[in-house]
């Protein structure tokens, strides 16, 4: 008989973020290698919808818990709901972290006071210790934070590197336009970390009518800072709200080179982004900020351009890349897609994760002594 886990989330089901993608697919890499692999959504089961008292109404569903060879949590949010539970269960608990929590929430406190406060609030501490008390295996995204996990003294052997991936049928290349509509591209969504107010700034400092700017992404909570790229950008900017993979993938068609410019911060650092897999996978030459593993990727398979990560720096990399001839980016291209699929491709990444799974889960169950 075959394992048989369980995928625990604290999102809703109907939750459109990066990091539900990346739980759906993982998910979906073991029912295809004959993994089983079935979901339970922390908010669409009250009273478990509340966070921090999710732990207690857990031993409500334990009999259903007992019932599989292992439960991957999506983040420290799923994990420590599982608290009072964890004794009782059959098989591991596998933490995808996917990142790092508590700078997460160190930066979400700075954006929110205006940089009075940088600490990671009590509540985040509290979900991070309790989620990662209940963790036999943790999945990271990066090597950096795969770095800090064992600087901290975790052993390599809890530890495994299970990056984002793309379906590189879906992301397929887009032939490099010799005449592009919009020399950069920016896909995705619009909180502070990823650096538009670093885009800003450098859309400013390069006054150029001849490059222009493609924006996907806005929703409706975007509409303060989709006004305000229309009243400064005119027509030096194109906007376009939030839409589906597939039309995302089109309106690659129009771009020469696409932009990835987040800021420096520990929460970035030891994060992937989603949309670096699905840029490569679009044979796109892209534009990073020196700020996490992506640079070394570009570095690694000249495949863009790498920036510091501020305004005139970044400003000055546009400008060097605005002049870059459609050989040269054709050649970036297709080196990027050469990267993802190398790197990023939902098979090999499937293989590498059915691996662990099967390996964590015939491992012999340890008591967790570890003070987290």
């Amino acid at each position: 008989m075959g394992l048989n886990g369980l995928a625990l989330s604290a999102a809703d089901k109907e939750d459109r973020s990066a990091y539900t993608h990346r739980i759906v697919k993982l998910a979906e890499c073991l029912q295809t290698r004959s993994i089983g692999c079935d979901f339970f959504f922390m908010p669409n089961n009250p009273p478990l919808d509340m966070e921090t008292t999710a732990s207690i109404f857990m031993p409500l569903w334990i009999s259903r818990l007992r019932k599989y060879d292992f439960i991957y949590c999506g983040g420290q949010e799923a994990a420590q709901a599982l608290f009072f539970c964890k004794p009782f269960l059959n098989g591991p608990v596998i933490l995808d972290v996917h990142g790092d929590l508590l700078a997460q929430s160190s930066l979400d406190n700075e954006v929110r006071s205006a940089g009075k406060r940088r600490s990671p609030s009590a509540r985040v501490r509290l979900i991070d210790r309790l989620g990662m008390s209940c963790a036999d295996h943790l999945l990271t995204v990066s090597s950096y934070q795969t770095d800090a996990f064992l600087q901290s003294g975790l052993p390599g052997n809890m530890i495994s590197l299970v990056r984002n991936g793309v379906d590189l049928e879906l992301f397929a290349p887009v032939p490099q336009p010799l005449e592009p509509a919009f020399t950069f591209g920016y896909f995705g969504e619009f909180q502070v970390w990823q650096g538009i107010d670093n885009l800003i700034g450098a859309m400013d400092i390069l006054d150029d009518p001849s490059v222009r700017f493609l924006l996907v992404g806005f929703r409706e909570e975007d509409l303060a800072l989709k006004d305000l790229f229309r009243i400064r950008f005119g027509d030096r900017v194109t906007l376009v709200d939030r839409t589906d993979r597939a039309t995302l993938r089109k309106l690659v068609e129009s771009v020469a080179i696409l932009l990835i410019p987040r800021i420096a911060h520990l929460a970035v650092k030891h994060a992937f982004p989603t949309k670096f897999a699905e840029y490569a996978a679009m044979g796109r030459p892209i534009l990073v900020n020196d700020v996490d593993e992506t640079a070394d990727f570009v570095r690694k398979y000249s495949c863009g351009f790498v920036s510091k990560p501020s305004p005139v720096e970044l400003a000055a990399t546009m400008r060097l890349a605005a002049t870059a001839g459609p050989g040269a980016l054709a050649d970036m291209g297709r080196r990027s897609r050469e990267m993802a699929e190398a790197n990023f491709s939902w098979s090999g990444i499937g293989d590498h994760y059915a691996e662990v799974v099967t390996r964590v889960a015939a491992a012999p169950r340890q008591s967790s002594s570890r003070d987290y």
